[in-house]
């Protein structure tokens, strides 16, 4: 309503200007005025044949991306009899109400015929102004539109160029930024193996360790289980060299070497189970079992709690590994975590799935 109000709002004004015109004029010229039913009859039939001509026969024939001329040639003069008759009805009307004819007699004489045509195709012509002009403002309103949603798109355009260039430059960073610390490493490792061997096998698992990362970051999605068990016991090493009494029994199936699993799933819950579990006694070892299920490939972990364990950082890894699990297998895999008397367990399972591809170089 708001939309049709703006696009009209002037008209009425229009309207009322030009039947002040004609109306003076003819008041001039012939002396002649009509009582006030008859200019508001007349003029409403005239100005709705003009509305009907722009607002509907013209879009309908001459709009969109199709022209139909035919029916163009047909609704103009079959608009022009119904005008025709619309006119000698109200003038038989109003004849009746007030006795006073329109400057003519209301019979369908041939003048009468002719004046009404000729007075037709007049405001049919002021309907294709109309419609001319409607139509401009539009034409021109959509390049308006199309000339700022380009510009929209040449700044948004910019804006992923920039973006990308940012990228890019982060992306160059993080090669060179790893590449340095793993040089760094390597310097080190290479000055204390011979003065102390214990700092120099712990960089030596470390760099495995962050190499496995850089791979496993820019590699497929799945991997080899065996090249994360390889990374786990890099990290027990480490464990092992910083604490000499930490005790951790690892054991998997052999048919489960050649399982298929998401990175950093078997090493992040060895990672929770080395900072948060007591592995300090000898007799009741943390343990880490991988096995089969029918078609199912299992993960579980076991270990005495610690009297200092940080639950919010244990639940935080947790929720991390079961979030990603929830990314790659929906509702096929799960992990559950929960207390049992003195111990804390986790299990994984995920579907079981043959990997076949070659490893990623581990070596330092």
């Amino acid at each position: 309503m708001k939309t049709l109000f703006r696009k009209y709002r002037w008209h009425p004004l229009l309207w009322a200007l030009f039947a002040a015109y004609e109306i003076i004029s003819i008041y001039t010229v012939h002396d002649k005025l009509a009582n006030l039913e008859n200019y508001l009859v007349h003029y409403a039939i005239n100005i709705s044949l003009a509305y009907t001509l722009s607002g509907w026969i013209l879009p309908f024939s001459l709009g969109g991306d199709r022209r139909r001329i035919m029916t163009l040639a047909i609704a103009i003069p079959f608009a022009l009899m119904l005008y025709l008759m619309a006119s000698n009805f109200a003038d038989r009307l109003l004849g009746y109400i007030s006795e006073a004819d329109f400057f003519a007699s209301a019979g369908l004489d041939e003048i009468f015929i002719a004046a009404t045509i000729w007075r037709g195709i007049y405001f049919m012509g002021i309907g294709s102004t109309v419609f001319l002009f409607q139509n401009r403002v539009t034409i021109l309103q959509q390049a308006a539109e199309m000339q700022q949603a380009a510009s929209n798109a040449e700044v948004q355009k910019s804006k992923l160029a920039l973006e990308l260039a940012n990228a890019r430059n982060a992306y160059l960073q993080a090669q060179i930024n790893p590449h340095f610390m793993l040089s760094s490493l390597s310097y080190i490792y290479d000055h204390t193996r011979k003065s102390a061997p214990r700092i120099a096998q712990t960089v030596r698992y470390l760099s495995k360790l962050l190499r496995y990362a850089l791979s496993s970051e820019r590699g497929p999605e799945k991997i080899n289980i065996s090249e994360e068990i390889e990374q786990v016991e890099n990290l027990l090493k480490i464990t092992h060299i910083k604490k000499h009494n930490s005790y951790v029994r690892f054991d998997c199936e052999p048919g489960c070497q050649k399982a298929q699993i998401i990175p950093f799933v078997l090493l992040s819950l060895v990672e929770n189970m080395l900072k948060h579990g007591d592995l300090s006694n000898a007799t009741i070892p943390g343990s880490i079992l991988v096995f089969r299920q029918e078609e199912t490939l299992v993960i579980e972990t076991k270990n005495l709690k610690s009297d200092g364990i940080n639950d919010t950082g244990l639940h935080t890894g947790l929720l991390n590994i079961q979030q990603r699990l929830t990314h790659v297998y929906g509702n096929h895999a799960s992990i559950s975590y929960f207390s049992e008397g003195q111990y804390f367990l986790t299990v994984v399972r995920i579907p079981f799935e043959n990997y076949s591809s070659l490893q990623i170089p581990s070596s330092f």
